[in-house]
Protein backbone atom coordinates (compact mmCIF):
# COMPACT_ATOMS: atom_id res chain seq x y z
CA UNK A 1 0.00 0.00 0.00
CA UNK A 2 1.27 3.45 -0.87
CA UNK A 3 0.80 5.48 2.30
CA UNK A 4 2.57 8.92 0.95
CA UNK A 5 -0.18 8.91 -1.72
CA UNK A 6 -3.20 8.49 0.02
CA UNK A 7 -1.93 11.25 2.05
CA UNK A 8 -1.06 13.43 -1.06
CA UNK A 9 -4.45 12.82 -2.18
CA UNK A 10 -6.11 13.81 1.10
CA UNK A 11 -3.51 16.92 1.36
CA UNK A 12 -4.57 18.07 -1.83
CA UNK A 13 -8.57 17.87 -1.40
CA UNK A 14 -8.05 19.56 1.86
CA UNK A 15 -6.29 22.37 0.45
CA UNK A 16 -8.64 22.77 -2.45
CA UNK A 17 -11.50 22.21 0.16
CA UNK A 18 -9.95 25.07 2.58
CA UNK A 19 -8.84 27.31 -0.88
CA UNK A 20 -12.96 27.11 -2.21
CA UNK A 21 -14.14 27.15 1.48
CA UNK A 22 -17.49 29.19 1.21
CA UNK A 23 -17.17 29.55 -2.63
CA UNK A 24 -19.20 27.30 -4.87
CA UNK A 25 -17.02 25.62 -6.97
CA UNK A 26 -18.34 23.15 -9.25
CA UNK A 27 -15.19 20.83 -9.25
CA UNK A 28 -15.56 20.99 -5.21
CA UNK A 29 -19.47 20.36 -5.60
CA UNK A 30 -18.76 17.00 -7.43
CA UNK A 31 -15.48 16.09 -5.52
CA UNK A 32 -17.76 16.58 -1.69
CA UNK A 33 -20.64 14.11 -3.51
CA UNK A 34 -19.13 10.86 -2.21
CA UNK A 35 -18.51 12.16 1.40
CA UNK A 36 -21.96 14.08 1.50
CA UNK A 37 -24.02 10.74 0.23
CA UNK A 38 -22.41 8.45 2.96
CA UNK A 39 -23.54 11.47 5.45
CA UNK A 40 -26.87 10.99 4.03
CA UNK A 41 -26.86 7.34 3.55
CA UNK A 42 -26.06 7.12 7.14
CA UNK A 43 -29.54 8.84 8.02
CA UNK A 44 -31.65 7.09 5.54
CA UNK A 45 -30.06 3.70 6.22
CA UNK A 46 -30.20 4.06 9.86
CA UNK A 47 -33.59 5.51 9.91
CA UNK A 48 -35.16 2.76 8.15
CA UNK A 49 -33.52 0.06 10.18
CA UNK A 50 -34.72 1.54 13.29
CA UNK A 51 -38.04 1.68 12.08
CA UNK A 52 -38.67 4.91 9.63
CA UNK A 53 -39.47 5.67 6.15
CA UNK A 54 -37.29 6.96 3.83
CA UNK A 55 -39.20 9.10 0.55
CA UNK A 56 -35.95 10.44 -1.04
CA UNK A 57 -31.62 10.81 -0.73
CA UNK A 58 -30.67 13.91 -2.50
CA UNK A 59 -27.32 14.89 -3.08
CA UNK A 60 -27.09 18.78 -4.58
CA UNK A 61 -24.54 19.31 -7.39
CA UNK A 62 -26.44 22.60 -8.68
CA UNK A 63 -24.95 25.56 -7.46
CA UNK A 64 -28.33 27.64 -8.07
CA UNK A 65 -29.69 24.68 -5.66
CA UNK A 66 -27.12 25.09 -3.39
CA UNK A 67 -27.61 28.56 -3.23
CA UNK A 68 -30.96 27.87 -2.75
CA UNK A 69 -31.39 25.42 -0.10
CA UNK A 70 -27.87 26.20 2.21
CA UNK A 71 -27.74 22.47 2.04
CA UNK A 72 -25.25 19.66 0.72
CA UNK A 73 -27.38 16.68 0.88
CA UNK A 74 -30.58 16.04 2.34
CA UNK A 75 -32.53 13.31 2.90
CA UNK A 76 -36.82 12.86 2.95
CA UNK A 77 -38.02 10.63 5.67
CA UNK A 78 -40.39 10.24 8.17
CA UNK A 79 -39.70 9.06 11.92
CA UNK A 80 -41.49 7.00 14.37
CA UNK A 81 -40.55 7.41 17.59
CA UNK A 82 -38.12 9.52 19.63
CA UNK A 83 -35.07 6.33 19.49
CA UNK A 84 -35.89 6.35 15.56
CA UNK A 85 -35.23 10.20 15.36
CA UNK A 86 -32.51 10.01 17.81
CA UNK A 87 -30.81 6.75 15.77
CA UNK A 88 -31.25 9.07 12.30
CA UNK A 89 -29.88 12.14 13.40
CA UNK A 90 -27.03 10.99 14.91
CA UNK A 91 -25.98 8.51 12.12
CA UNK A 92 -25.14 11.07 9.63
CA UNK A 93 -21.71 12.28 10.91
CA UNK A 94 -20.82 8.43 12.05
CA UNK A 95 -20.96 7.17 8.42
CA UNK A 96 -18.24 8.90 6.55
CA UNK A 97 -15.04 7.85 9.39
CA UNK A 98 -16.69 4.46 9.46
CA UNK A 99 -16.25 3.76 5.87
CA UNK A 100 -13.15 5.96 6.13
CA UNK A 101 -11.72 2.65 8.61
CA UNK A 102 -13.55 0.27 6.55
CA UNK A 103 -11.85 1.47 3.39
CA UNK A 104 -8.33 1.64 4.56
CA UNK A 105 -8.45 -1.79 5.85
CA UNK A 106 -9.88 -3.54 2.88
CA UNK A 107 -6.66 -1.45 1.09
CA UNK A 108 -4.53 -2.80 3.84
CA UNK A 109 -5.50 -6.49 2.81
CA UNK A 110 -5.57 -5.94 -0.99
CA UNK A 111 -9.14 -6.69 -0.99
CA UNK A 112 -10.14 -4.11 -3.39
CA UNK A 113 -12.98 -6.31 -4.49
CA UNK A 114 -14.42 -6.46 -1.21
CA UNK A 115 -13.75 -2.29 -1.25
CA UNK A 116 -16.14 -1.68 -4.30
CA UNK A 117 -18.75 -4.25 -3.54
CA UNK A 118 -19.27 -1.95 -0.24
CA UNK A 119 -19.42 0.96 -2.33
CA UNK A 120 -21.93 -0.79 -4.84
CA UNK A 121 -24.28 -1.42 -2.21
CA UNK A 122 -24.41 1.96 -1.08
CA UNK A 123 -25.45 3.46 -4.37
CA UNK A 124 -27.19 0.58 -4.60
CA UNK A 125 -29.75 1.86 -1.88
CA UNK A 126 -29.16 5.27 -2.86
CA UNK A 127 -30.38 3.95 -6.55
CA UNK A 128 -33.51 2.71 -4.87
CA UNK A 129 -34.44 5.63 -2.84
CA UNK A 130 -33.35 8.70 -4.90
CA UNK A 131 -35.64 10.68 -7.26
CA UNK A 132 -32.11 11.51 -9.10
CA UNK A 133 -31.57 8.10 -10.69
CA UNK A 134 -29.02 9.15 -13.40
CA UNK A 135 -25.62 9.56 -11.81
CA UNK A 136 -25.69 6.60 -9.36
CA UNK A 137 -26.83 4.38 -12.04
CA UNK A 138 -23.99 4.79 -14.58
CA UNK A 139 -21.51 4.18 -10.46
CA UNK A 140 -23.07 1.01 -10.30
CA UNK A 141 -22.40 0.29 -13.74
CA UNK A 142 -18.49 1.12 -14.10
CA UNK A 143 -18.45 -1.00 -9.91
CA UNK A 144 -19.64 -3.91 -11.83
CA UNK A 145 -18.09 -3.63 -15.28
CA UNK A 146 -14.91 -2.85 -13.07
CA UNK A 147 -15.70 -5.84 -11.27
CA UNK A 148 -16.09 -8.39 -14.33
CA UNK A 149 -13.00 -6.97 -16.16
CA UNK A 150 -11.13 -7.32 -13.03
CA UNK A 151 -11.86 -11.49 -12.72
CA UNK A 152 -12.56 -12.04 -16.44
CA UNK A 153 -8.85 -11.01 -16.84
CA UNK A 154 -7.04 -10.68 -13.68
CA UNK A 155 -3.30 -10.64 -15.71
CA UNK A 156 -4.97 -7.01 -17.15
CA UNK A 157 -2.13 -4.58 -15.11
CA UNK A 158 -4.03 -1.90 -16.37
CA UNK A 159 -7.26 -2.63 -14.85
CA UNK A 160 -5.96 -3.18 -11.56
CA UNK A 161 -3.84 -0.08 -11.48
CA UNK A 162 -6.34 1.91 -12.64
CA UNK A 163 -8.72 0.04 -9.67
CA UNK A 164 -5.88 0.88 -7.11
CA UNK A 165 -5.94 4.79 -8.91
CA UNK A 166 -9.45 5.16 -8.01
CA UNK A 167 -9.24 3.76 -4.33
CA UNK A 168 -6.66 5.91 -3.70
CA UNK A 169 -8.85 8.71 -4.75
CA UNK A 170 -11.91 7.96 -2.85
CA UNK A 171 -10.26 7.19 0.09
CA UNK A 172 -7.82 10.56 0.22
CA UNK A 173 -10.62 12.69 -0.14
CA UNK A 174 -12.93 10.69 2.88
CA UNK A 175 -9.72 11.24 5.00
CA UNK A 176 -9.46 15.16 3.92
CA UNK A 177 -13.17 15.16 4.26
CA UNK A 178 -12.84 13.58 7.78
CA UNK A 179 -10.62 15.85 9.01
CA UNK A 180 -12.43 18.76 7.16
CA UNK A 181 -15.59 18.49 9.21
CA UNK A 182 -14.59 19.21 12.47
CA UNK A 183 -13.73 22.82 11.10
CA UNK A 184 -17.20 22.72 9.37
CA UNK A 185 -18.96 21.44 12.74
CA UNK A 186 -16.80 23.81 14.77
CA UNK A 187 -17.95 26.91 12.97
CA UNK A 188 -21.71 25.67 12.83
CA UNK A 189 -21.41 25.30 16.41
CA UNK A 190 -19.81 28.85 17.40
CA UNK A 191 -22.07 30.15 14.80
CA UNK A 192 -25.11 28.63 17.11
CA UNK A 193 -26.83 27.07 14.15
CA UNK A 194 -29.77 25.13 15.14
CA UNK A 195 -30.44 23.42 11.95
CA UNK A 196 -27.54 20.86 11.93
CA UNK A 197 -27.38 17.34 13.41
CA UNK A 198 -25.82 18.55 16.64
CA UNK A 199 -28.67 21.26 17.88
CA UNK A 200 -31.69 18.66 16.80
CA UNK A 201 -30.12 16.03 18.94
CA UNK A 202 -29.92 18.75 21.74
CA UNK A 203 -33.38 19.57 20.93
CA UNK A 204 -34.52 16.01 21.24
CA UNK A 205 -32.60 14.41 24.41
CA UNK A 206 -32.45 18.07 26.18
CA UNK A 207 -28.92 17.30 26.52
CA UNK A 208 -26.59 20.69 26.01
CA UNK A 209 -25.09 20.82 22.50
CA UNK A 210 -21.90 21.33 23.32
CA UNK A 211 -22.10 17.55 24.33
CA UNK A 212 -22.84 16.48 20.53
CA UNK A 213 -20.41 18.77 19.75
CA UNK A 214 -17.79 17.32 21.46
CA UNK A 215 -18.71 13.70 20.22
CA UNK A 216 -18.72 14.51 16.62
CA UNK A 217 -15.76 16.36 16.47
CA UNK A 218 -13.68 13.39 18.63
CA UNK A 219 -15.16 10.84 16.42
CA UNK A 220 -13.71 12.70 13.07
CA UNK A 221 -10.28 13.33 14.70
CA UNK A 222 -10.05 10.07 16.06
CA UNK A 223 -10.74 7.91 13.11
CA UNK A 224 -8.19 10.48 11.15
CA UNK A 225 -6.44 9.19 14.00
CA UNK A 226 -6.55 5.94 14.02
CA UNK A 227 -6.67 5.51 9.84
CA UNK A 228 -2.85 7.18 10.04
CA UNK A 229 -1.99 4.99 12.61
CA UNK A 230 -2.79 1.78 10.54
CA UNK A 231 -0.99 3.34 7.70
CA UNK A 232 2.10 4.30 9.64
Amino acid sequence: MNTYLLLAIASIYLILALYYYNRLNVLMLWLSYLPTLLHEFGHAIVCQLTGGKVRDIVIVTRKSERLRTGRNGYVVSQTTSGWNRFATYIAGYLFPPLFLIIGVYCLLKMWQTGFWIMFGLVFLYYFAKTSRKIFPFFVMLLIVGGCYLYYQYPDVVSLWVIGNWAIYIVLGILLADTLLSSYTITLIYLQRNTTWDGAMLSQLTRLPVLIYYLLFVTIQLGSCWFVVKMLV
